[in-house]
Formats: structure tokens, C-alpha cells, sequence
């Protein structure tokens, strides 16, 4: 009898079946010892025809449980291993993700990079980083670059500040090409994507102030980033905390500064102050709090006892400044893994319907607010 005609009801594979498989593996690994092993050496062993291989180490829930563990046991004493290459030419994808963010330095995009890293690695997939410091140009040459040349299965982004007629995730859309947007949407654009809820976070910064007696609260924003809907949201939030504790919103105190002109936002932020007197500020994120933290310094205005600020997303730099900042928490590593986990499970065919996830905010009380501590 040749080597490649082992029959399913063969001495080895009816071991195999009894879980005593491990003298017939060692027998085969020394015919098979002049080549390389393949899915039908395992398939052979395991009692198993090749699609059953596949399906079992490809994770499918069409094979059952014991099946699942013996193809593994055999694949694991042969040290063989699914050739990723041809297994991705025949199902077409590649297992690369593209991951578009604006910035590579900032912690935000940092945690966000790995919880979806950590997810993508345990279901198979490798992220490629690609960075557009908020420019529709780059964002569109990057994407561009993903699906046309890489090849990508899917893209995770943060996008850039842009019109949703202008957005190159319109064009993905129409394609039917899998994409999640992170932090960020457009409103008329069925997409997937994991945000937060910035109306509730929004309410829940002015709430806390507004219970420590403020009445005069700014809201101040990245002008480069006055059209995205969270910078939006969150301050239709602020709006609405005022208002339900009946104080007027005086348009003036929502500040539009220049993070990247210190210079200019300085004159914006003196200004403000100087003809408006707030005695709060909400920062729409943690870094722009922390821009205006060192602004209010420079000019010998001190936190909490002449201005109280609160941020909003929790960066690892909140506990890092002097006095630490009260913040919105919402889970940035929770958010890459579940933005991945929508991406895969589109990629895969597991899912019909937009997955639209919104993640629940909370405050996070420390010394900038000048509030009673959160245990945290």
C-alpha cells in the first residue's frame, strides 16, 4: 500500500479516533519525512476529509466540537499549519486591516490602535497604521492606498474633518467595502461605527460644574475640528445642562481655538475671558484641557481656584498634569476592540445591519474641577 492511501478505517486512524494517535503520528511523520505535510495528511489522520480541516482550524461553527479538537491535536502533532497565503487567495481576502488615524503621538489613537490590535490578532488579523494628521488629502490618498494597493480586508478610522459628500468613506460605502468609524460619523452615511454618546458625556461635564455653583462655563473646541460630530454633539450637550438648569448659553463662551497656533488661541482664550468672566471651562477632549491648562498658568490664572476645567476622554496624560483632570470616560481600548470585532464580523459575512454601537459615558471627578474626588 502506497503512503497516500491510508484509508479513514486504517490502524492509525481508528487510534486516532481513541485519542492513542501519537505512535501513528510519529510512524507518519518518518514515510512523510522527505516532504512537507499538507491538509490531507492531517485530514488522513484525523478521519476527516480536507474541507473538514479547513473548517475546523478556520474556527466555523458547522463542525462539531470533537471533530474541532481532534483535527487540531493531529495538526498540532504534525506542526502543521494552514498556508495563510493560499488560504487568503481562496477566500479573497488577505487578513489585513488598515487602521487611519490622525495622529501616531497621541494617546487617544494609541489606546484605540490596541484594543483593535489585540482583538484582530486573536481572530487571525494583522493591522497596518497608516496616519493623516486630520487632512482629507492624506486621508483620501490612504485609503486609497488600502483597498487599491494593499488590499486590505477592511478599514478602522478615525476620520478626518470633512464634508460627508467630500469623505473618500462615501465612495467605500457604495462599493460595499468593509469600514467602521471610530469616534467620529456622518450623519447621513449608513456606516458602522463605535462612538461615544457626546450628548450624555456633554451633559454630564456642564451637570458637574453647573453643582459646584458655576453659572458662567465656557465651552472651547479644536476650530479644525468644529464640524465633527462629536465636538457637535457634545456641545448640544453642554447646551442642554444649561438649559435644563435654566442659565442662558451665551454663544460667545463656545471658543473655537487653533491648537496647533498657541500665539492665536492665547488671544481667543483672553479675550473670551476677559469680556465674558467664566469662572469654567469644558474642554471638548483631554488634550485641548490640557493646552488651556497651560495657558491659564502663563497668565496667573490658577486651577480650580480661578477657573475650573473639565476635558473629556480620559487620556493617560490626566493623571499625569498638575492639578489632575476631571474628565468623560468612555473606554478607548473598549473602543478599538469593538470597532475590529464589527470590522471582522462584516468581513466575514456574520453581520447584515449597520453596527452602530454608542458606549455610555461617565464622569470621572479629580482636582481640576475642584469637585469632591471620584474613587478612582
Amino acid at each position: 500500500m502506497q503512503t497516500g492511501d491510508l484509508p479513514r478505517n486504517s490502524r492509525i486512524s481508528g487510534a486516532l479516533t481513541r485519542g492513542g494517535g501519537h505512535a501513528s503520528i510519529g510512524l507518519l511523520r518518518k514515510r512523510y519525512c522527505k516532504r512537507g505535510h499538507t491538509i490531507r495528511d492531517v485530514a488522513r489522520l484525523a478521519g476527516v476529509s480536507p474541507g473538514t480541516v479547513s473548517k475546523a482550524l478556520n474556527g466555523t461553527d458547522r463542525v462539531g466540537a470533537d471533530t474541532r479538537e481532534r483535527v487540531r491535536a493531529v495538526a498540532k502533532q504534525l506542526n502543521w499549519q494552514p498556508n495563510q497565503l493560499a488560504r487568503g487567495l481562496v477566500l479573497r481576502r488577505t487578513h489585513l486591516i488598515g487602521l487611519v488615524v490622525p495622529s501616531i503621538t497621541n494617546d487617544f489613537c494609541a489606546q484605540v490602535y490596541e484594543g483593535a490590535q489585540s482583538y484582530a490578532s486573536e481572530r487571525g488579523y494583522s493591522l497596518l497604521l497608516s496616519v493623516t494628521e486630520d487632512d482629507p488629502q492624506r486621508e483620501a490618498s490612504v485609503v486609497k492606498r488600502f483597498t487599491e494597493a494593499v488590499h486590505v480586508d477592511g478599514i478602522i478610522a478615525i476620520p478626518a474633518p470633512i464634508e460627508e459628500g467630500k469623505s473618500p468613506f462615501r465612495d467605500l460605502h457604495a462599493a460595499h467595502w468593509p469600514y467602521v468609524l471610530v469616534s467620529r460619523r456622518f450623519p447621513g452615511l449608513p456606516s458602522d461605527y463605535v462612538i461615544c454618546d457626546n450628548l450624555e458625556g456633554g451633559r454630564l461635564a456642564t451637570e458637574h460644574l453647573i453643582s459646584l455653583g458655576h453659572r458662567r462655563i465656557a465651552y472651547v473646541f479644536d476650530s479644525r475640528q468644529s464640524a465633527c460630530t462629536n465636538v457637535i454633539e457634545r456641545r448640544q450637550g453642554y447646551q442642554r445642562a444649561l438649559a435644563a438648569a435654566g442659565i442662558d448659553c451665551d454663544p460667545a463662551l463656545c471658543v473655537a481655538v487653533d491648537l496647533h497656533n498657541h500665539p492665536q488661541n492665547q488671544v481667543q482664550l483672553r479675550n473670551m475671558i476677559d469680556a465674558r468672566r467664566p469662572t469654567a471651562i469644558f474642554a471638548h477632549n483631554d488634550r485641548t484641557a490640557v493646552i488651556v491648562l497651560g495657558w491659564l498658568r502663563s497668565v496667573g490664572l490658577g486651577v480650580p481656584s480661578d477657573m475650573a476645567l473639565v476635558g473629556f476622554a480620559n487620556l493617560n496624560l490626566a493623571t499625569i498634569v498638575t492639578p489632575t483632570l476631571t474628565t468623560v470616560e468612555y473606554g478607548l481600548r473598549e473602543t478599538g476592540r469593538l470597532a475590529a470585532k464589527a470590522l471582522i464580523d462584516r468581513v466575514e459575512g456574520k453581520t447584515a445591519e449597520p453596527q452602530q454601537i454608542v458606549l455610555t459615558p461617565r464622569l470621572i471627578v479629580r482636582e481640576s474641577s475642584g469637585g469632591r474626588l471620584c474613587q478612582s
